[in-house]
């Protein structure tokens, strides 16, 4: 059975950096251990921006097919979830009259993501720690992205979804969550 973990935030917080430094202190401790970074950053890249809810879709899609790729380690960790295009579907459609098409697809995602948070064993938030720079690929300026940052907390304390925040440098976020999921004493004995 696969241990899923995912790291959670906005953009630009950290997310992909803290995955890889976990990725590396697993594999030192010779665990079974996989990666899927966000699918949703490579299909900004290729397609452009998102710029319809149902396009959050084929995020989930493209998402849930890399978490799948992932059945067969002991360990699955992940910068993104299944459950966030959810998220990023009502924050794109924010507080404007939403169509009657809009409010099926948001219901359908909500559904999804009903479905699929059991799934994974481990939730942490990585918080806005270092400030913003934007890249090539992403939209958002620092006030978007925190205000991305309160839709995933929001959305994680509705649900009642159990979540650690994490902070500090990635290699104090990564030590955390190797002793919150009880792997940190591993790391101890191989350094």
């Amino acid at each position: 059975m696969t241990t899923r973990i995912a790291i959670l935030g906005g953009p630009r917080c950290g997310k992909t950096t803290l995955i890889q430094q976990l990725y590396v202190d697993m594999k030192i401790m010779s665990l079974n251990v996989g990666c899927a970074t966000e699918y949703s950053t490579e299909y900004l890249r290729d397609k452009g921006m998102i710029e319809s809810i149902s396009e959050q879709y084929g995020i989930y899609l493209g998402q849930a097919l890399r978490e799948e790729q992932l059945n067969c380690y002991d360990y699955a960790i992940t910068d993104y979830a299944t459950f966030v295009p959810y998220i990023y579907g009502r924050f794109m459609l924010g507080s404007k009259k939403r169509s009657e098409k809009e409010i099926e697809i948001l219901k359908d995602l909500y559904c999804l993501a009903l479905k699929d948070l059991p799934k994974y064993d481990f939730i942490f938030f990585v918080p806005r720690e270092f400030g913003y720079e934007k890249d090539e690929v992403r939209w958002q300026d620092e006030e978007t992205a925190s205000k991305v940052d309160e839709a995933i907390l929001s959305f994680l304390k509705a649900e009642n979804v159990s979540y650690k925040v994490i902070n500090g440098n990635t290699k104090e976020r990564a030590k955390k969550i190797l002793k919150e999921i009880g792997l940190y004493k591993e790391l101890s004995k191989e350094a």
